[in-house]
């Protein structure tokens, strides 16, 4: 009996054209595996990009939210001030008003004084006269 014993397991054979297109798709692999990281950093830098516009978004509308709540303060802090400012011309007119009254009588006062003078002047006259 002859035995014959062949290898039935295929060998690699490594040849440039298979090299070629061994390097091409770690090349190719490599590239596709590049882009997928810069657009996942894409990605979290837009959404990084985002998260900080919320937040400015956030404190915009607290910031408004003080400036309205100003103006309502000074809207009535000059309602008061005019409020204010009104009593104090009210009460200057109505001090005005007393006072002026009160240098009308005593300018009635003083000429029915000076009247009074001069009747009693001219009594003293005429019984000076007569005596």
């Amino acid at each position: 009996m002859t035995s014959t014993s062949q290898n039935s397991q295929p060998a690699v054979t490594l040849t440039l054209e298979s090299t070629g297109i061994f390097l091409g798709v770690l090349v190719s692999a490599s590239i596709l595996v590049g882009i997928a990281i810069k657009v996942v950093s894409r990605f979290n830098e837009i959404t990084s990009e985002i998260r900080d516009l919320k937040e400015s978004l956030n404190s915009h509308a607290a910031m408004i939210q003080e400036v309205k709540t100003l103006q309502k303060d000074i809207h009535s802090l000059d309602k008061r001030f005019d409020i204010h400012s009104q009593d104090y011309v009210n009460h200057k007119d109505a001090n005005l008003v007393a006072i002026n009254g009160v240098t009308e009588q005593i300018k009635h006062k003083w000429q029915r004084t000076e009247e009074v003078f001069e009747r009693l002047e001219n009594e003293i006259k005429n019984t000076r006269k007569s005596i």
